[in-house]
């Protein structure tokens, strides 16, 4: 996961930042996404499940709760149908940066623009 933070920095191309609780099962932090030149940010976290690694992530985006039907109860966005079929295919090799970069990302890039349009989000 380091290594691929790092390298989106580097690169210019860094979309979330997050860091750990003391005993590392939550985790905190925002993630933004550019859409027509406007940055959008928002709070992102998510627990390790009891399960981990067989077990995936569930990724929390606590201010857009029930403004996608994309997403479930507590801000949870939903990643059953395309991602968790491919982290139970990969299990145990996916870690965080995997459920970032293959489930948060996808998520991001195909409601965040319906949000917009549909009024749900407003540019800040």
């Amino acid at each position: 996961m380091i290594t691929y933070v790092q390298y989106n920095k580097d690169n210019g191309h860094d979309w979330f930042y997050i860091e750990p609780s003391p005993d590392g099962t939550k985790w905190k932090g925002r993630c933004w996404y550019i859409y027509k030149l406007a940055k959008y940010e928002f709070d992102v976290e998510f627990e390790i499940p009891v399960g981990y690694p067989v077990s995936p992530i569930e990724i929390v985006l606590p201010e857009l709760e029930d403004r996608s039907v994309k997403m479930y109860r507590g801000g949870k966005i939903c990643l059953s149908i395309h991602f968790k079929p491919l982290w139970a295919k990969n299990a145990p090799k996916f870690g965080i940066a995997h459920a970032l970069s293959m489930g948060l990302a996808p998520w991001l890039a195909a409601e965040i623009p319906n949000l917009i349009a549909e009024g749900h989000i407003k540019e800040k």
